[in-house]
Parts: structure tokens; sequence; C-alpha cells
């Protein structure tokens, strides 16, 4: 499976990251050190995490690598839970 996210901010798309829920590889160290950032549900590409401060005040700081993590984690779960829902109607998803 491929999970691909976008910066609430300017739309950009990230690249797809690959993960293999069987060999448990995991994209959110990847997509934490290519520069994405959060805040809430809301990922943030690397440009827009460099402006962050400029729109929004150093009072607000995004929510760091940690919290990226956890809701790369979260997104991929829900993916997962997608997916098994899929197989267990008989359906495949597209």
């Amino acid at each position: 499976m491929y999970l691909q996210i976008m910066c609430s901010s300017c739309g950009h798309r990230s690249r797809k990251f690959k993960y293999d829920k069987y060999l448990r590889t995991e994209p959110a160290d990847e997509i934490v050190k290519a520069g994405w950032n959060s805040f809430g549900d809301a990922f943030y590409c690397p440009k827009c995490v460099k402006t962050w401060e400029q729109r929004n005040g150093k009072d607000r700081p995004l929510w760091g690598k940690v919290h990226t993590r956890e809701r790369v984690y979260q997104v991929m779960i829900g993916d997962l839970m997608d997916e098994n829902e899929y197989l267990r109607k008989g359906e495949w998803p597209c």
C-alpha cells in the first residue's frame, strides 16, 4: 500500500510512501525526515513549515516530530481498517 499526504495550507502532495502491513514497513520516519510537520490533524509540507511562524505567530508552534509520527500511524491504521472492511465484504478496493 502507499500513503500520500497533502499539505493543509498549500495543497502540495507528498511523494507516495510505500508501506506493507506484513513486512511492517513504516513511512512515518521518512515523512518526518522529509520535513513534514503537523498541527492537530493537519499535515504541513516543508515549505509551509518554514513559514508557519509568519502565518500563525510564535505562540502557536507546530506539534513536532512525535505527534506527526503518531498522526501518520493513525492514517495508516485507518487505511488498513478500510482495506479489511472491503475484504470482509468480498470487494476489492480500487
